[in-house]
């Protein structure tokens, strides 16, 4: 008797490690047998106080069950256990089926948690996708909206070369036809390098020069190093198009587009001698292009105005 009263501590100790280790492992697969069960036919999407309310329930009822059957179990392999359980009055008993249903709820709580958080992460990434399609779209509709009227002032001016140079007007056809074809072999493609988009506007170009004349003069200053990088179709088609929808060109007030590159940026400006009247525009066509730039890369595609300039920095993507 002396034996059994001098090592209660030990063997209690024990005992309820026994107990508690083996009620957490078996209660853990039940709750994660649980947990596929109500996915299937309670989904949180139905209701969270609907859901947890019986998963709780339950997960505590099976609790209670696995340690009394662990307890009597115990009890019947060790001698002693009856002495230990001897100790335990009814509050610590009550005590004990409080903190059983604290930790049922504790583990219930972590995994809704669990839950919330990675459907908050799948919804902010299809947000992020929503916005990066809806960007496109706009870029799309943008670029569409850019060629048909290319096409008819292009037209225009072919109309009249073929009576007053048809040589040119030759010339003139077939830099329009690879300013096309270039639209259409990258019209799906998100990026090009830079040595390509390059050599289209330097065709596009041509045309533009070939109805403007003297009145516009385009730079190149391109680096060996930044013609590798990449950029998104016809970008720059765009904001050329950008600077002759909102400026003066004339022989008078001759337009100056200087194209430029160094480690980060491909810069893009031009004098500012803004037209009394636009043509139609909604203003969103550089916002656009700013809006999928940022979807590309982290270094921002910026606009500035600056000593009497519109500068254009566009990101080089490597």
């Amino acid at each position: 008797m002396r034996w059994y009263v001098f090592k209660i501590p030990w063997q209690a100790n024990l005992f309820l490690a026994l107990i508690s280790g083996s009620v957490m492992v078996i209660s853990w697969f039940f709750f994660s047998k649980l947990h596929h069960f109500f996915d299937s036919f309670f989904p949180y999407e139905n209701g969270i106080i609907m859901r947890m309310i019986p998963q709780v329930l339950l997960t505590f009822v099976f609790v209670l069950v696995v340690s009394g059957v662990t307890v009597s179990w115990v009890m019947s392999l060790f001698p002693f256990s009856s002495l230990i359980a001897q100790q335990y009055t009814d509050l610590a008993k009550v005590a004990g089926y409080f903190a059983q249903f604290l930790v049922v709820l504790l583990i219930n709580v972590l995994h809704l948690s669990d839950y919330l958080f990675h459907k908050w992460r799948e919804n902010a990434t299809r947000a992020i996708l929503l916005e990066k399609e809806k960007s496109q779209v706009q870029f799309d509709n943008l670029k569409n909206q850019l060629n048909p009227h290319f096409l008819f002032n292009s037209l225009t001016s072919l109309d009249s070369l073929i009576q007053e140079n048809p040589d040119l007007a030759r010339q003139f056809l077939q830099q329009l036809s690879k300013v096309f074809r270039y639209v259409l072999q990258h019209k799906e493609k998100g990026l090009v390098p830079l040595y390509t988009e390059i050599d289209f506007i330097k065709n596009y170009v041509f045309l533009l020069q070939t109805r403007f004349e003297t009145s516009l003069t385009i730079d190149f200053q391109i680096s060996d190093e930044s013609l590798e990088k990449k950029i998104t179709p016809v970008t720059l088609q765009i904001l050329i198009e950008n600077a002759l929808k909102h400026n003066i060109v004339s022989a008078v007030h001759p337009l100056t587009i200087r194209i430029c590159s160094d480690d980060q940026y491909l810069k893009v400006e031009n004098n500012i001698q803004p037209k009394k009247q636009v043509e139609t525009s909604n203003g969103q066509g550089l916002q656009n292009l700013k809006n999928l730039y940022k979807f590309l890369t982290d270094t921002p595609f910026e606009t500035v105005i600056h000593n009497g300039k519109f500068v254009a920095y566009i990101p080089l993507i490597v």
